[in-house]
């Protein structure tokens, strides 16, 4: 079994409900968005800890204990805004010749090897990451980096 992870944003409301019960986090995320359920999710499936990383600006938020997964990060609708603010400052393909130019420096990067041979999957991720944000931050949304 992989690791893997997705962003989520959803209402920025709802986000104080999820704090008080980490354990509904997983239902609340799988559940759709006619129901209450996030407006959009961006997945980096088994990239995450490179994209977290690289991009560390999408993951700059309190970390909340108590949920099924195995790592969540929830960032405010202002830290949503201040992310898609810095995401939209960085170079994705700078980003890219960094982790693949240095490999011995991002090793110990869960699927480190996988995504420096598949850099062009990696990078595709990223940018996805960067448009989630811009989106996400547009409607004022919470958002939630969920690791399974």
């Amino acid at each position: 079994m992989s690791i893997g992870a997705a962003f989520y944003a959803f209402d920025r409301y709802r986000l104080r409900g999820l704090v008080i019960d980490p354990s509904s986090v997983s239902g609340f995320l799988h559940s759709p968005e006619d129901q209450g359920g996030p407006h959009a999710s961006q997945t980096v499936e088994q990239a995450w800890d490179v994209v977290r990383a690289l991009l560390p600006e999408a993951v700059d938020g309190e970390e909340l204990d108590g949920t099924d997964g195995l790592g969540c990060i929830y960032l405010t609708a202002s830290h949503v805004e201040r992310a898609a603010a810095r995401l939209a400052r960085r170079s994705v393909p700078e980003a890219m010749a960094r982790f693949t130019g240095e490999p011995a420096q991002f090793a110990e990067l869960y699927w480190a090897k996988v995504w420096q041979n598949g850099a062009e999957d990696l990078a595709d991720f990223m940018e996805g990451v960067k448009r989630f944000f811009a989106a996400a931050a547009e409607r004022r949304d919470a958002v939630v980096f969920y690791i399974v």
